[in-house]
């Protein structure tokens, strides 16, 4: 769920980015067909921010001309397994590039550090990431994960300050999860490294400073494509938080399932009274709470998967990609495709990850979950992210009895426009109450990490596409 993982509306950046390329005019043979739009160019990225990538077309896979310039849409996870297999000829990183300048402000010299090596550049991008991988599992994430919920924790806690006063569910997701603006924060940045402060940070900090300095990138870049990151993660955590939370609020019999869950496997209680919440035990001990974020994520994600075609490729022995396009994989047609989940792949089921746990086909399911990326380009901070929004997710349904203050729980218009998230987030305001429940008022509260179970048992996700 970060930079790896974009929304559909990024499809915008990949297109314009994708102009650097040489253009081509006549189709072969062997391309996908060529789908055409009623309003042309304008008509196909309305299409694109609408009604979503591929959502109007049943072919496996077609082509769109855009600005004179080639796309593909894949719409089938059948053609996912060859793309995976073809990872040399074709690469996200180029669009990240083209992001770090957009988003990031980032300009030469640091652009050409960033470029991947195949455009003649040093690849720095590629490996900033690689290096991430290692720091983001095992103790490392444990230590991570330690203060992050110790930070929840308080967050939570004020929740029970003020039982009576309504207050937006989205906007304190974000109040939660969302931090300063990105100049603010460069700054900021800045003068933590001038404070030598990476060098006791967390090893996933030091580790890309490390990677980046040693490249020879400026300070003011480095502290550049931290803020990047930062607002990839954050841009993907905040509505995922809040649609776990409607999700889950908005099914009693499931809310309460979950309470129990937590209650029995994850939080114990001492001599004193005091109530410790485990993060291990809840990623470990709480199936349908996880199952429940991983359909969350299977049925709202908007996240489409992009990448540049370095040389002509040939998907399943059959369909052509020309060098110089650029290749798109929405999450929608691909999380909802009735061949890979049934034909209740558009329903949400809490229970359905749960299921595919115990399953034999794990494989073919995995080719028809994007949300969390496709290989290579699996998002790194996968199991931060979802250890994150579990850990505030439980922290609150555990202690609080939440309500809308509208009397129902009628799902949000989204915001269709927002291209930095993997799911819209909300376009208006959902006010809701929350009574700390009597069982736990004015109890102490601790949370803790059990250390050596650094990543989420997330079925196959973990297993298949990790």
């Amino acid at each position: 769920m970060s930079g790896s993982t974009t929304i559909v509306g990024l499809s915008v950046v990949a297109i314009l980015a994708s102009l650097l390329f040489t253009q081509r005019a006549k189709l072969d043979p062997r391309e996908p067909p060529l789908v055409s739009s009623t309003i042309p160019l304008v008509g196909h990225l309305i299409s694109f921010l609408i009604y979503g990538i591929g959502g109007k077309h049943s072919l496996p896979i077609f082509t769109m001309s855009i600005l004179k310039q080639r796309v593909y849409i894949i719409a089938s996870p059948d053609l996912l397994p060859s793309v995976r297999q073809n990872r040399s000829t074709m690469s996200f990183n180029p669009l990240f590039t083209a992001m770090a300048q957009r988003a990031g402000g980032i300009q030469k010299p640091g652009l050409q550090l960033l470029r991947e090596e195949e455009l003649g550049g040093q690849g720095l991008a590629k490996k900033t990431v690689e290096v991430m991988r290692p720091a983001l599992l095992g103790n490392k994430l444990d230590h991570l994960n330690e203060q992050m919920i110790h930070a929840l924790k308080h967050i939570v806690h004020q929740v029970a300050s003020s039982p009576t006063l309504p207050f937006d569910l989205y906007e304190w997701c974000s109040d939660a999860l969302t931090v300063a603006s990105r100049e603010q924060l460069v700054q900021a940045f800045i003068q933590f490294y001038q404070a030598d402060g990476h060098l006791s940070a967390s090893s996933l900090a030091y580790s890309r400073w490390k990677a980046q300095q040693e490249a020879g990138a400026s300070l003011e870049d480095i502290a550049r494509l931290e803020i990047l990151t930062g607002i990839g993660i954050l841009s993907n955590t905040v509505p995922s938080c809040f649609w776990l939370l409607f999700d889950i609020l908005s099914r009693p019999e499931l809310l309460s399932a979950i309470q129990d869950e937590i209650h029995q496997n994850a939080l114990s209680i001492d001599s004193t009274g005091t109530h410790t919440l485990d993060l291990a035990d809840i990623r470990g001990k709480c199936p349908t709470l996880l199952s429940s974020f991983q359909e969350t994520l299977r049925t709202r994600s908007n996240s489409g998967q992009v990448r540049v075609i370095y040389q002509d490729t040939l998907l399943n022995d059959r369909w052509l990609l020309k060098a110089g396009s650029t290749l798109l994989i929405p999450a929608p047609s691909i999380n909802k495709n009735n061949s890979t989940w049934g034909s209740d792949a558009g329903d949400f089921d809490s229970q359905r990850f749960t299921k595919i746990a115990h399953q034999t086909h794990k494989k073919s399911k995995a080719s028809g979950f994007l949300s969390f990326g496709l290989s290579p380009h699996i998002c790194a901070g996968r199991h931060f992210a979802t250890g994150e929004i579990l850990a505030l997710v439980a922290l609150l349904l555990v202690r609080y009895d939440i309500r809308p203050i509208q009397g129902s729980w009628t799902e949000p218009k989204t915001n269709a426009k927002a291209v930095a998230a993997s799911l819209p987030p909300a376009a208006e305001k959902f006010m809701v109450t929350a009574v700390e429940r009597p069982e736990y008022k004015g109890l102490e509260w601790r949370t803790t990490v059990t250390p050596g179970k650094g990543t989420l048992p997330v079925g196959f996700l973990t297993k298949v596409i990790g």
